[in-house]
């Protein structure tokens, strides 16, 4: 009987010994244990300044105070990645790709600013499909499913209407 309660008191020290000693890195903390800050954005391009070629952006989080883990400075802050957060290289706005379309859609001047030349000219010389063609290509480019032909997103407005795609 002594020696299980003996192994009882032996087990939880070493479980209360290993939780104080748990540390991981700040990195990988899950999303409810920090608060990240806005990080500033660029006025002409509606991106995060820290945009890199891979799409994520450097953000300054702090930690809870209750929460120890490991690359905080001295005022609990530290860098994180957030991957897919701003859209490199996008050089096509939204809004006017929204506005041709909608005004000079039936000739074609929204598939050439976005890069289909070939289907714009055909647009232009069909007035539009007979407006077939202009009004699915508004639907499309407001859903964002009709994108730049380079593969580039579009640049928006950070606050903007962004779609997520699930894949």
């Amino acid at each position: 009987m002594r020696l299980a309660i003996l192994h009882l008191f032996i087990s939880l020290s070493l479980i209360s010994l290993s939780e104080s000693d748990a540390t991981v890195k700040c990195s990988d903390l899950d999303p409810t244990q920090y608060l990240c800050k806005n990080y500033p954005v660029d006025p002409i391009t509606q991106q995060s300044v820290t945009c890199s070629a891979d799409n994520s952006v450097q953000v300054m989080c702090e930690s809870g105070d209750h929460i120890k883990c490991i690359g905080k400075d001295q005022f609990g802050i530290f860098n994180k990645t957030i991957a897919d957060s701003c859209h490199y290289g996008a050089h096509i706005n939204y809004s006017t790709a929204v506005l041709l379309s909608i005004f000079l859609g039936f000739f074609g001047i929204d598939r050439i600013y976005l890069g289909y030349y070939a289907l714009g000219l055909i647009k232009m010389f069909s007035l539009g499909g007979l407006f077939v063609f202009w009004l699915v290509d508004i639907i499309l480019i407001s859903l964002q499913l009709l994108g730049p032909a380079d593969g580039t997103d579009y640049a928006m407005a950070f606050y903007g209407p962004k779609v997520e795609r699930i894949r």
